[in-house]
This record gives structure tokens, C-alpha cells and sequence, in this order.
């Protein structure tokens, strides 16, 4: 089973996931059985909402998906497969103007960019099925407050173009969330690809923050050094990522 961490934003007013998966994704064999259902939790005093919007997520994937790999992709994605999700994706958003994606994933690894949207003081330990994972809360201005200063960082070193785009991207996905929002990095099953002494002990975050700190300042070994531990540290990760 691919292992795999999120990127979540909880709503005060979002709307409830009501929708199936779409049908072709089971004829084409391209999900499991696994159903996800809509996350709940507290947030400065309110119950605040993350729905899954799984169907949504299925067809937004699958057409990005056969885009990206045109001429490879038509081998792993069957064109009749993303043709009828292009055309349900439109009527999806036609009945439905008010829906959108809560919930990034991101298999066997946790993107670096995602740590840029939280400080030390926002990791919490959880118990999962296999042993403890990590979860970051933050509120959503502060998070975009902080990935925002992280993107200005990277783009006034002027080396950084490729990461500069993705936290960009990342930016514009959170924009629209309504105030009062909460933003969670879950490292889900990824977790498990680790010692569950190093998962206790994981200072990824501290170290993405300290790198960037020392970039702002000029201090490029610093920076150097803090980011090469945490390639280093995901490497294992890194690997599994891109041979799947």
C-alpha cells in the first residue's frame, strides 16, 4: 500500500462531501476500495472542517495527470479514462461552483515546501496504527504569512527558480481558504518509513526554518548545511518517491 502524508485545510464553512468516487476510476482500476471521509477538529474554540471531496480530488488528479504525461501518461491513464474525467470535471464544477480541494497528498514523502507554513511550536505526536506520526496545526494567515517570507527569501537569493514556483503554487491553492481556516501537515503512513525513534526525535521543520533564517542573513553555509541534513535525512524517502 503506497504510504502517503497530506497537506489539509480545515474550514469553518466548508461544504460536506456528498459525492461517490466516480465509477470509471474503479473500471480502470486506478483507486482501492479505500474510502476517506471528512475530517473534523478544534480550532481556536470552533469545530472547524476538512471534507475529502474524494471525487473531486479523483478527477482533478486524473485530468492533471494526463496533461502532464501527454505522450507517456496515455499508456498509464487511458484516454477514454481522461477524456470522461475532463468531461465530468466540468459538470462537477458546474453543479458545484462552491467545492474545492482541502487535501494535497503526496506519496512516500512530505515535499519540503510544506514545512515552510509552520514553526517548531506547531508539531504535536500522534499515535497511529503502526507507531507515532506527526502532525503541524497552524492558522491559515500564519502559515501564508510564513511560506510567503520563505518564497521572497528564495527568490531575492536568485538561485532558486524551481522550488520559488512550487511555493508560489502552494500560495495561490491556500488563497482562497475564508479566514479563520487551519492549515495541517500530516505525515500519515509516511511516518512509517522511519525509525520510530527518529520520527519522535525529527527536527525537519527546525532545520527548514534555520536554513532559511541563515539565507536571509547571507550566510549561505549555514544554509547550506541545514538543508543537506534534511536531504540526507529524506533521501531513503526521495527514493521510493521517484522510482514509483
Amino acid at each position: 500500500m503506497t504510504k502517503t502524508a497530506q497537506l489539509r485545510v480545515y474550514s469553518p464553512s466548508a461544504t460536506p462531501s456528498i459525492d461517490p468516487v466516480p465509477g470509471f476510476v474503479r473500471d480502470f482500476g486506478m483507486l482501492s476500495d479505500h474510502d476517506e471521509h471528512d475530517l473534523t477538529a478544534e480550532w481556536d474554540g470552533k469545530v472547524v472542517v476538512c471534507p475529502s471531496h474524494l471525487r473531486l480530488r479523483v478527477l482533478e488528479s486524473t485530468v492533471a495527470f494526463a496533461n502532464a504525461f501527454t505522450g507517456l501518461g496515455a499508456s498509464i491513464i487511458p484516454e477514454r479514462a481522461a477524456r470522461i474525467a475532463m468531461d465530468e470535471l466540468r459538470r462537477y464544477h458546474a453543479d458545484n461552483p462552491g467545492h474545492r480541494s482541502h487535501v494535497l497528498t503526496a506519496a512516500w514523502h512530505v515535499p519540503i515546501r510544506w514545512f515552510t507554513l509552520f514553526e517548531p511550536a506547531d508539531r504535536g505526536l500522534y499515535e497511529g496504527p503502526n507507531g507515532p506520526r506527526i502532525r503541524f496545526r497552524a492558522g491559515l494567515a500564519d502559515a501564508m504569512n510564513r511560506l510567503l517570507r520563505g518564497t521572497r527569501i528564495l527568490e531575492a537569493s536568485g538561485v532558486f527558480r524551481g522550488p520559488v514556483d512550487d511555493m508560489t503554487h502552494l500560495y495561490e491553492w491556500l488563497e482562497p481558504f475564508p479566514e479563520g481556516s487551519m492549515v495541517e501537515l500530516d505525515y500519515g503512513g509516511v511516518a512509517e518509513l522511519f525509525d520510530p525513534a527518529d520520527v519522535v526525535l525529527d527536527d525537519t521543520c527546525e532545520l527548514i526554518n534555520e536554513s532559511l533564517d541563515a539565507l536571509a542573513e547571507g550566510d549561505m553555509v549555514r544554509a547550506g548545511e541545514c538543508y543537506g541534513k534534511v536531504v540526507s535525512r529524506w533521501a531513503p524517502a526521495f527514493s521510493v518517491t521517484f522510482s514509483n
